[in-house]
């Protein structure tokens, strides 16, 4: 990197967290996409020095208004130093984070299979299924007279999104094995603003499901690469839950996978992606229609999705009550009522409104599969809150089915 005093330095997405007390700094802060394993100590100057590298800021731009904010001047030699450590620790944008971005997802697809690294911490331990069916058990919920031909499931982990996994999936229990799924999931963490999809095959302890690359050449014929940022796949947890499932039900090597993650549509620029790179989410739920109502094969699918996020961990002040939990629930119901209506458009502004204030993280998902099944009857088969009291933390998903 060249470094002079008119250098614009651009922090990529971090998060900052408090660290436990006596280790003598205030802040940790590390990269939210875990593409960087670094995790940095900082104090509360050197945090706000961080904060201002945007990329519009020249390094003396920085110089000048830490001494405004703190009284005291901050040496041009002290933030090269910093703004040096940032870059070997590829936080912040520029050629060497693309050297290195580059680096690990030819590490990525040279692999050729993905991973499922958690199974065991979400009760995956052998490929018996007893987890599964014993999630199985609890479900009460109606099954559909007619073929399922799309669900939408939590993508928590498998002990609080329990009852809509039990319900959504039981859907499928009877269901013969479909030809493929395409399994939409959100990029809760990625770089991409538009939908990404991978080639490499999805493995869990259960079995490998491999990718319908004829398909997904369809797709891009239509929509554009959708693998330059496959990356974003490697740590994401919302398709790999999904898999696993289906590869109980089914038998790991019965059926192809389509795995695509898609974007938030909740923000100023709705569908369109933010940085302007990649197909629209709206073009790509029609174009996804209109391929699989093409196509001869059976095509099932699935969108590993949660809802609101609330209280104190996502940044509330209000107590996790009752009253607080009842107005969420009433929110949800009132987005998840527009599925069963048939309107994909009403169900993604009802979520927008207000800037989505219980942010759903999982709308994008949501709003392709409605679209993508939008001849087809939607039933709400479950909804449920996973509270936890000790934390103040709340994430709410739902089971639906498309038939």
């Amino acid at each position: 990197m060249l470094w002079d005093r008119t250098y614009k330095p651009r922090l990529r997405p971090v998060e900052a967290f408090p660290l436990p007390e006596g280790d003598g700094v205030a802040i940790g802060v590390r990269d939210r996409s875990g593409l960087s394993g670094v995790m940095l100590s900082l104090s509360a100057p050197a945090l706000h020095i961080m904060a201002m590298m945007d990329g519009e800021r020249t390094c003396d731009d920085i110089c000048r208004q830490f001494r405004a904010s703190f009284g005291r001047p901050l040496a041009a030699g002290t933030l090269h130093s910093m703004v040096t450590h940032l870059a070997e620790a590829h936080f912040l944008e520029g050629p060497k984070f693309e050297e290195f971005y580059q680096s690990l997802l030819e590490e990525y697809r040279n692999r050729r299979t993905r991973e499922m690294p958690h199974a065991a911490a979400m009760g995956i331990v052998d490929d018996s299924g007893a987890i599964f069916e014993d999630m199985l058990a609890d479900a009460n919920g109606h099954v559909p007279s007619r073929t399922v031909i799309g669900v939408i499931a939590p993508h928590l982990d498998y002990p609080r999104g329990r009852p809509c996994y039990a319900a959504a999936y039981a859907t499928l229990r009877d269901r013969p094995a479909p030809d493929r799924v395409v399994i939409l999931g959100t990029n809760h963490f990625g770089r991409s603003t538009s939908v990404v999809a991978t080639g490499n095959d999805f493995s869990t302890p259960l079995g490998i499901s491999r990718i319908d690359t004829a398909f997904l050449d369809k797709l891009e014929a239509r929509c554009g690469d959708l693998r330059t940022f496959e990356l974003d796949h490697a740590r994401e947890h919302s398709i790999e839950l999904q898999v696993a499932w289906l590869q109980h039900l089914f038998g790991a090597e019965a059926f192809t996978i389509v795995p695509v993650l898609c974007p938030d549509p909740c923000g100023p620029t709705g569908t369109a992606p933010m940085d302007g790179r990649g197909v629209d989410l709206r073009e790509f739920a029609v174009a996804l229609a209109e391929l699989v109502r093409n196509d001869a094969g059976d095509t099932l699918i699935v969108a590993g999705a949660d809802l609101s996020h609330v209280g104190v961990q996502f940044g509330d002040e209000r107590p996790l009550d009752d009253t607080f939990l009842e107005e969420v629930r009433q929110r949800d119901r009132r987005s998840l009522d527009y599925l069963e209506v048939r309107d994909c458009e009403g169900f993604l502004r009802s979520v927008a409104e207000q800037d989505n204030p219980t942010r759903v993280c999982s709308a994008g998902c949501i709003f392709v599969v409605a679209t993508a099944m939008h001849d087809a009857s939607a039933s709400i088969l479950d909804y449920h809150q996973a509270v936890d009291t000790s934390s103040q933390t709340c994430v709410t998903c739902a089971a639906v089915a498309f038939t």
